[in-house]
């Protein structure tokens, strides 16, 4: 019985640790470093340089509110820091299943428009163009973040796995910044 305590108590605090230090530490752009910022709030994606901003596009994302992402039906973008796994050159090939969501309908090819960004997620979510432009700067999607085709074209140029993507509700200390075309 002893020896289950203390088990337990080992467990307990190395819990409450391993909580506190993860929570301490928040990721910071290095200067010169590329990344993503997403503003849920202004329905923006940024590209920024450091902390500079490069240029900015606007965005749809899921129609579920909230920042917390629970499972692939809530459909609720989620807010944190994430990875870039890799960038899909040709998604026209990909098929959209809305079985997957539990929806009517029949499998569908062409809807990720011509590229995707893959990052770590457990929901499959990620950021891809569109075949229908008309969504975009609207809560319309299942939790993804969606850009027009040629806008997602721009960016991949500047997407290299590794980097970083953080998806926030809104920023009060930053200023919208306008889209640039």
């Amino acid at each position: 019985m002893k020896k289950l305590i203390a088990l337990i108590m080992i467990i307990l605090i190395f819990m409450v640790y391993a909580d506190k230090s993860n929570a301490s530490q928040t990721w910071q752009p290095k200067a010169g470093e590329n990344w993503i910022g997403i503003n849920k709030e202004q329905l923006r994606l940024t590209l920024y340089n450091g902390q500079d901003p490069v240029k900015a596009w606007q965005i749809s994302i899921g129609k579920g509110k909230g920042a917390e992402k629970k499972s692939r039906f809530d459909l609720i973008t989620p807010s944190g820091t994430f990875t870039i796994y890799r960038v899909v050159e040709d998604a026209t090939k990909l098929v959209y299943d809305p079985a997957w969501f539990n929806e009517p309908g029949e499998p569908e090819a062409g809807v990720y428009g011509s590229k995707l960004i893959s990052f770590y997620n457990k929901w499959q979510i990620a950021i891809h163009g569109t075949n229908n432009p008309s969504s975009i700067g609207k809560w319309a999607t299942h939790g993804c973040i969606r850009l027009r085709n040629r806008d997602i074209e721009e960016l991949v140029k500047n997407v290299n796995p590794k980097m970083k993507l953080v998806i926030v509700e809104r920023d009060p200390k930053n200023k919208f910044f306008k889209e640039t075309i």
